[in-house]
């Protein structure tokens, strides 16, 4: 015996997996999507280093991103923190 009719229970599996997949897709944008732009205490914590080794990246061409000289505010491009990484490894 069914408590829902066949078209019920076929309205309802297909309303649950539409739910899993926006589910799984605001996880998935959530956990790697990656602005361009990252702030430089997020990333000292990201690549888990410290100021006096991003001091090092720097003077070997990461470049700063800011507004004006006299902001405090940082950020850097992390595309250019990945083609510094891969520059220096080869």
């Amino acid at each position: 015996m069914n408590l829902l009719s066949e078209n019920t229970e076929k309205n309802l599996v297909y309303n649950l997996i539409n739910l899993c997949e926006k589910h799984l897709l605001s996880v998935i944008e959530r956990e790697y999507y990656k602005p361009e732009y990252v702030k430089q205490k997020q990333l000292l914590q990201e690549l888990g280093i410290n100021y006096a080794y991003l001091k090092k990246l720097e003077a070997n061409g990461l470049k700063r991103v800011k507004l004006d000289p006299e902001d405090k505010t940082i950020f850097y491009k992390r595309k250019d923190v990945y083609a510094l990484f891969d520059q220096l490894a080869e």
